[in-house]
């Protein structure tokens, strides 16, 4: 008899420490990556785009991506970054474009400041006027965190 009441005993303390090791294994990793700071700069709708800064930080063990974005603000919302466009010479000391990126790297213990001159978000196709003092809603979108949505306030250009 106390042969059996041993192995249910063994038997549910073996279950409880898998469930324990399924439900933290399972844990969102969300909770590593976090945005503050996300703002916009103000823009007409006639404008038809404006960009979104934010930073990212990522306090997981392992390094994160960003991949996307996403707003109701605008019909099109693309992860960009500002490059030296053509030679020094041909251009007369250069000149600043910017291009998509598909992702962009967000180290484990370290942060991305998406911010004028770098990495942004572009908001294409407006649906209203960005005033500021506004907010609109962002979604940025982590290749291991998902997606995270921010109020972003709109500040002046």
């Amino acid at each position: 008899m106390h042969s059996l009441r041993r192995t249910r005993l063994t038997l549910v303390v073996a279950s409880v420490a898998l469930l324990a090791a399924c439900s933290s294994a399972a844990a969102p990793p969300s909770a590593a990556v976090s945005v503050t700071d996300a703002w916009a700069r103000s823009s007409s709708a006639t404008a038809s785009a404006a960009a979104a800064y934010a930073t990212i930080t990522n306090a997981g063990p392992t390094a994160d991506a960003l991949v996307g974005a996403s707003s109701p603000a605008a019909a099109t919302v693309e992860v960009h970054e500002t490059v030296a466009m053509g030679s020094p010479a041909a251009s007369g000391g250069g000149m600043m474009g910017m291009q998509p990126v598909a992702r962009v790297e967000i180290p484990a213990g370290g942060s991305l400041e998406l911010k004028p001159g770098s990495y942004h978000v572009m908001l294409i196709g407006l649906a209203r006027d960005l005033a500021v003092g506004d907010t609109i809603d962002l979604t940025l979108t982590f290749e291991k965190a998902g997606p995270i949505t921010v109020k972003a306030q709109v500040r002046a250009s």
